[in-house]
Formats: C-alpha cells, structure tokens, sequence
C-alpha cells in the first residue's frame, strides 16, 4: 500500500478535529423541490519560515491536511494554491488524498507549468473535487482574468501576451444534481493580493463572466479573493453588487497572521479578526447557510498548528 496513503490514517494523539459554528443555526426547513449540497473552498499555502513545522514533508501536516479535507464532508470543494507537490504524479498528490478520503473526482483546472508560452513559470494551481455519486460535472472549463480590461483570455498565449504573467484564473463548473436533475453553477477563483494589482477588476470581471455564463440560474463563488474585506473592502463591495455573502456577518477570521508573516500559532485564528475573513462562499439564486470554519490541528514542541495560514471553509448552499 502506498505509504502517503498509510498517513491519511489518524491517531487521536496526532489529529484534533472540530467544526466551528458561527452560530447561524440549523438550516431552514425545506421542501421536497430543495437541493442541498455542501460546499467548501481550501487554500493550501503553507509558510515558508517554518519547514518543520509546516511543511508537507511532515506526516503531522500531512495527516492534518487529509483531516481537513475529510472533515468538510463537502459535494464540491476548491483548492486553491495547488504547487508542484500536490498535482497528480507528485510527491503529495492531492488527488491521492481527496479519492482515498471519499468518493471524489478530481479535477486540476489550471496547469502548474506552462514554460511553452514564453518564459512564464505559474507557480501555484487552482482545481476542485466533487461528490460523483451526487453530482454530475456537465461543463467545466476556465479563463484568465484580465487586470485592466472588463474581459477575459481562453487561451495562455493570448493571456501571456496581453496580461503579462496570468496569475489569476477563473474556473467555471455546471452541475447537475443527480437525484433531481437540478442544476447549479459554481465558480472556483483565487484573486490577487492589493499589492499584485488588478484585484478590483479581476473581481468584476468575475461578475461579468459569471453572469454570461450563469444567467439566472443557481450559483456559488467560492475561494480566496485575498484583502476583499476589512481594511480594504473595494473588491469585496464589487462583488456583492452581483453576489450575496454567504455570511456577511462572520465575527471570525480565516487567515492567520498578515499576508507578510506566515508562522503565527493556532491563537492567531481566534475570533475578532474579520478583516482576515478572506475565504469566502458567495451565492447569486440560491442560499448559503450552516456557514463553518474547520479546523484541524496537531502540535509540535507544545504549540498548536493548523496544515495552512487559511482556515477551510463550508456553508450548505440550497437551490
């Protein structure tokens, strides 16, 4: 059996696996027209100041990491910050963990290198998982994101060419519920950081798109759109003239630390951070609730850690 796997098996000692509330309550009552699926968005980015004790090199990160991707219990989930590591064939392969901890297809939307459009070098991946035996994936695909222009490349040489380096892409799914036949779009993205630029256009271009795409159907937008609450809220205010927050009144933060240090403890996740409440579910005709942060640890030399410097987070979209 494949070693990597062998580490997806916890121990009490090793693992601690808990699901925050943020108090919203239990879902609405339904009816029988309802579909309920469970969404979750992922960054992996691990800190690069602490190799011991973040490093997938490490079981304990490792065997956290599975533990948070199981702990979501999602129908569909996104990863953001895919490196070199995780893609299938690597030496931790994502697609490895997500099959071998449910019943996930997985799908890698964005490739790692691309040294055959000039000198570019893409360091991080986005992609998704979903439930197979609830959800039929129907259509799929993805674009760059334009920093200047309300518009989009389909290409990477277009994007090369026109954008610079395309370090932002938009992934844009159709599925259909099995059991009814209802169908929803999801929209996985990751926007850049204020000191990349372009984050405030990318975000309405994420709007344009998904509008052309979706019309009025079901939606969800889920990932890391970076400083788009708090102290610099412009992005997050262009989404929501398209989008409903799926918890705009979120009293936690889900990244640890500022963008520029990436080593901060467990306690850094605490309550009363909002501005870093980055990750985000979004919805457009339909409704988020039971909206959570997971949270998995293991310690190293007494202190508490989480496998990233983002907490994951799940809501239950209704449609």
């Amino acid at each position: 059996m494949n070693k990597f796997i062998l580490l997806i098996v916890f121990s009490q000692a090793l693992v601690c696996a808990c699901v925050k509330n943020n108090g919203n309550g239990p879902d609405n009552p339904q009816n029988q027209d309802d579909v309920i699926i469970t969404v979750a968005t992922c960054n992996l980015l691990k800190p690069s100041t602490r190799r011991t004790e973040m490093s997938m090199d490490n079981p304990k990160v490792r065997n956290a990491l599975a533990g948070t991707i199981g702990a979501t219990k999602a129908d569909i989930i996104a990863f953001n910050e895919v490196d070199e590591t995780h893609i299938s064939g690597g030496k931790y392969s994502l697609q490895a963990m997500c099959t071998s901890i449910k019943d996930w297809q997985w799908e890698l939307k964005y490739p790692n290198r691309m040294n055959s459009v000039g000198t570019l070098s893409y360091y991080f991946s986005d992609g998704f998982a979903y439930n197979r035996t609830k959800l039929k994936l129907e259509e799929s695909g993805f674009v760059w994101l334009s920093k200047e222009e309300d518009t989009w490349y389909t290409n990477p040489k277009d994007a090369y060419q026109k954008c610079g380096n395309p370090e932002r892409i938009l992934i844009w799914t159709k599925f259909a519920h099995i059991a009814t036949g209802k169908e929803i779009w999801v929209f996985p993205t990751h926007l850049p950081h204020p000191d990349h630029g372009g984050a405030l256009n990318m975000a309405k271009v994420v709007n344009h798109f998904a509008k052309l795409k979706a019309g009025d159907s079901p939606a969800i937008l889920i990932g890391d759109m970076n400083s788009s609450s708090g102290s610099e809220p412009e992005v997050y205010n262009a989404l929501l003239e398209y989008w409903k927050d799926g918890n705009i009144n979120a009293k936690w933060g889900t990244m640890s630390g500022s963008s520029g240090k990436y080593y901060y403890p467990m306690e850094a996740f605490s309550d009363g951070h909002p501005e870093r409440r980055i990750d985000h579910i979004m919805t457009r005709n339909c409704t988020a609730s039971d909206y959570r942060r997971v949270v998995v640890t293991y310690t190293i030399d007494d202190t508490v850690w989480c496998p990233s410097d983002h907490l994951t987070v799940t809501a239950k979209v209704k449609f």
